[in-house]
């Protein structure tokens, strides 16, 4: 009943597409509740392990008239299924959790005005943005787009994006006869960002390379924050007003950085926390809770502030 409920739940963390979806979900989670309890019954995992452990013991007994052999395979057949029977609890516990939070984040998606987009091919899309923005020119394996959401329908379109990328490094060791021997290690690292399409504004970028000349602002705050390249520095100093160096300081610091090509799409790489998978999930193991912040779940801050970035970006330009 219990994998059937999740299975549900697990769809609706993928097609819910407005507060009302979510509220119906919520009031399903109630309902379920009522008759039983999110928790999977593991006796038979148990007795398993119980057993397994029961085996391994015996295996040692000196008064058991038992081969090297058998001993040594009641040994191995112990160990295999404990282990398979702590997995098989692990596993079960975890998809509770798992598809709690898969129905959270996307609640806290909605509540947001983004929406998850699955008709990507991140690998593909990665390739595109790579010709596009050197943001996305970097790691030695593994590069593709993870996740992305869309927004901005009603104003300025942007997409959020996940960018995981994979460092090797290979580390050269001489043992006391001068063999060398050669080890790798690899390093997963996610960048987060938003793409924008604006109009009219593909002449200023922060943090990135794409123009040959330079611009300081008088506010040394500001140039300790951002190096601005430009097309021309007239561009610059007139989309730079004090008005403009100030908030930028002061409001929207959390840039990264921002560059724009020729058709004025802006790629900002931005912290992480704008991202809804990074906000903290309630469990829903603990039902009552659990709806309560699912039909009115947290907002992202760091996405609002990004959103006053574009409306401002567009006011100013």
């Amino acid at each position: 009943m219990l994998k059937a409920h999740l299975g549900e739940l697990k769809a609706h963390a993928i097609m819910a597409k407005s507060k009302d979806d979510i509220d119906k979900v919520a009031q399903h989670i109630l309902r379920f509740s009522q008759r039983s309890a999110y928790k999977f019954n593991h006796s038979l995992a148990i007795v398993g392990f119980v057993l397994a452990g029961l085996a391994l013991l015996l295996s040692f007994w000196a008064q058991m008239d038992l081969s090297y052999e058998q001993r040594n395979w009641m040994r191995i057949g112990g160990f295999v299924i404990g282990i398979a029977c702590i997995v098989n609890i692990w596993l079960r516990s975890a998809s509770i959790k798992s598809i709690g939070d898969q129905l959270y984040v996307r609640a806290v998606a909605i509540n947001a005005g983004i929406e998850r987009d699955y008709s990507f091919d991140g690998k593909a899309y990665w390739h595109e943005l790579k010709s596009i923005f050197p943001l996305f020119n970097c790691g030695d394996e593994g590069q593709k787009i993870t996740k992305r959401y869309l927004g901005g329908v009603d104003s300025t379109p942007f997409t959020l994006f996940e960018f995981k990328y994979v460092n090797v490094t290979t580390h050269y060791t001489t043992d006391n006869n001068g063999n060398s021997r050669a080890s790798q290690s690899k390093s997963t690292i996610y960048k987060y960002g938003m793409l924008v399409q604006f109009t009219h504004f593909n002449y200023i970028s922060l943090n990135a390379k794409r123009f040959s000349e330079k611009w300081d602002s008088a506010s040394r705050t500001f140039n300790k924050l951002f190096k601005v390249r430009c097309a021309t520095e007239i561009q610059a100093a007139k989309f730079f007003n004090p008005k403009v160096v100030l908030a930028f300081a002061d409001n929207f610091n959390f840039i990264k950085s921002m560059d724009v090509n020729a058709q004025s799409v802006a790629c900002f790489e931005l912290p992480k926390s704008i991202f809804p998978s990074q906000v903290k999930k309630p469990s829903l193991r603990k039902q009552a809770d659990f709806v309560k912040q699912l039909q009115h779940p947290m907002q992202i801050p760091m996405l609002e502030n990004a959103k006053n970035l574009l409306h401002f970006i567009n006011q100013n330009k």
